[in-house]
């Protein structure tokens, strides 16, 4: 009988070399590969080696979960000395979820994280990573047996969030004489020998099992093992720093609950009203992964956030039904249902500023320009506001696809998520069809909201401002939803301009705006936005001629697309300061952090 408790053991030995690199690693900013690899040709390295005894103390954990991590022993070379030091604890997750990689594709990671004390008693961590890239067999080899790696000051882990103070990189490999040592050094604690050749041979299909994964293409449909693969819990609130987090359900007049998360520092008479875009949610301003717009408003003196999840919000199953919800319902019964709330919450003296995304701001804007809201403090209404416009690619996709969708194919909805179900689940196809043209990455959530939402390669935002590990949550970010969203759209496209669904008492949103006092109102879009392209610049040309002109601005952010203005990397460097400029110069009495106002900057 096999022992409950089964281990293995082997020892790996791998030589390269280093090159002293004093700089502060961030963890949302891990260094490329190209880096590493720059590194490794420099004149100037150093040799470099290692010989560990890798312990997996119990086989059965280590097969549900590949990446629990093993136990290490041995030594290496002392980066400042050149001799030996002797590694005083060590950990090894064989497969593990990719966090020290920003390569896109990555599909899994080996991480080593080892604590040192030289000779003079300076405590240090070597981190090392293999990388394992998504259906790139032909480099397993390559991927396998190099490591690359840091070593930082004191003993901490790198998923221990924190800038670490980085001494030295290098690089690491396998040769192929030391990895039949390897093959020929494993053992374990089992009782006979057959039951030693077995546990061997079970950790080394496991092995084999994770590379597949890994490496197999698309059209095996591999994808599937990621469905309940979550870089961060599901509507997680730990990206927020700091306050009081509170969730308030709402029910609307027509029978549905949304809901209002509220993040407060502190009381202030200046409240922020976030709105999300269609199949997104509050997620898409509280993202862990980089500095996000709520911790942003917080440390600009904004210390009082609420964000709406309207009915459109990725976090409501009943999306996924059919129904004929629409904008009209948004601005009728969501928004206003939020900001009479919050002024009973907070007073009705408060004054509030929305910050709107995408059909988050189209319905804003119908909201009010139908009188449903009002007395608003400021406006900032993201790529679309009165004017949709779509690229043709999409509206040839806008003015077929709901009908095909729903009563050709009988599907109820559409997201993102249909990439990673197994076999020939449904939806599939959608995911296969754009991935045989798609060669910016292999994300099926990427390609998939690409064919949802607009055009592009992407089409909701570009890669470079979008963090690798946003990209691998493509999927837990956007939902799916009905199509009866798409088909008001559409009227609007043949309108070109915003109207409502209801022909029994139609209303010209576009029109009613014109005659309405605005508050304050800034339109902005990403330069290279392929969703709605030039939807908001044409909403400022028309409003700027009304009376209500000078109250409205516009502006364009270079380098930026659709989605990523809010959910990029960069944005609290790129994007966030000009949002709080404008926000700060119509609000009374906020204290800022800040010495020097920041310059907006209005196109």
């Amino acid at each position: 009988m096999q022992n409950e408790n089964t281990s293995i053991e082997f020892t790996e030995k791998m030589t390269g070399s280093f090159i002293p690199h004093r700089f502060v690693l961030s963890p949302f900013s891990p260094l490329p590969r190209q880096d590493f690899i720059a590194a490794e040709r420099r004149e100037d390295r150093q040799n470099f080696e290692f010989i560990l005894t890798i312990c997996v103390p119990n086989l059965e954990n280590y097969l549900i979960d590949p990446s629990t991590p093993s136990q290490v022993t041995g030594k290496m070379t002392d980066f400042r000395f050149a001799r030996e030091v002797a590694v005083e604890r060590g950990y090894f997750q064989l497969f593990t979820q990719p966090s020290a990689s920003p390569d896109f594709d990555t599909a899994k990671e080996m991480h080593y994280t080892l604590f040192l004390t030289d000779q003079e008693g300076c405590k240090w961590t070597f981190f090392g990573f293999k990388e394992l890239l998504k259906e790139c067999p032909g480099n397993g080899w390559q991927q396998t047996t190099t490591l690359y790696y840091y070593i930082w000051e004191g003993h901490s882990t790198f998923e221990n969030y924190g800038d670490k103070q980085v001494h030295a990189i290098g690089t690491l490999h396998i040769a192929f004489g030391d990895f039949l040592q390897q093959l020929r050094s494993f053992k374990t604690n089992a009782a006979s020998f057959f039951e030693e050749k077995k546990a061997i041979l079970r950790y080394f299909k496991s092995f084999a099992g994770n590379l597949w994964e890994s490496y197999a293409p698309y059209i095996f449909t591999t994808t599937a093992a990621r469905w309940n693969d979550h870089t961060y819990p599901l509507h997680t609130t730990q990206g927020v720093n700091a306050g009081e987090k509170t969730l308030h359900p709402l029910d609307t007049r027509d029978g549905l609950t949304i809901s209002l998360q509220r993040f407060k520092v502190r009381e202030s008479k200046n409240v922020v009203l976030l709105l999300h875009g269609l199949t997104t949610s509050t997620d898409m301003f509280i993202m862990p992964e980089h500095q996000n717009l709520v911790n942003h408003l917080h440390r600009e003196g904004f210390t009082d956030v609420w964000s709406l999840d309207w009915r459109g919000s990725s976090r409501f199953a009943y999306n996924l039904t059919p129904h004929n919800h629409s904008v009209d319902d948004v601005a009728k019964y969501d928004i206003p249902s939020a900001v009479e709330f919050i002024r009973t919450s907070c007073g009705s003296d408060v004054k509030i500023h929305v910050i709107a995304h995408c059909v988050g701001a189209l319905s804003l804007m119908a909201s009010y320009a139908a009188g449903y809201i009002s007395n608003l403090g400021s406006i900032i209404a993201n790529s679309v506001s009165l004017t949709p416009k779509v690229r043709w690619q999409s509206f040839l996709k806008m003015m077929v696809g709901p009908e095909v969708l729903e009563h050709a194919f009988r599907y109820t909805y559409v997201t993102p998520k249909v990439g990673y179900l197994p076999g020939r689940a449904f939806g599939k196809w959608i995911y296969w069809m754009e991935r045989s043209f798609r060669r910016e990455c292999k994300e099926p959530a990427c390609h998939v909201v690409s064919f949802m939402w607009g055009w592009g390669f992407p089409a909701a935002f570009k890669h470079r401002n979008i963090h690798p590990i946003t990209h691998r949550r493509l999927m837990d970010l956007f939902g799916g939803t009905s199509f009866h969203y798409y088909r008001h759209i559409r009227k609007m496209l043949l309108a070109k301009a915003s109207v409502s669904w209801s022909d029994t008492k139609p209303i010209h949103y576009l029109d009613e705006m014109k005659n309405r006092a605005l508050p304050p109102t800034l339109l902005i879009s990403g330069e290279e936005n392929h969703i709605f392209p030039g939807s908001n610049l044409k909403t400022y040309q028309i409003l700027k001629d009304t009376p209500q002109g000078a109250n409205v601005f516009y502006q364009e952010f270079p380098q930026y697309g659709h989605q990523d203005i809010f959910m990029g990397q960069y944005c609290h460097q790129e994007v966030f300061p000009a949002l709080t400029q404008f926000l700060q110069s119509h609000a009374a009495n906020i204290s800022l952090e800040q010495e020097e106002p920041l310059k907006l900057r209005i196109a």
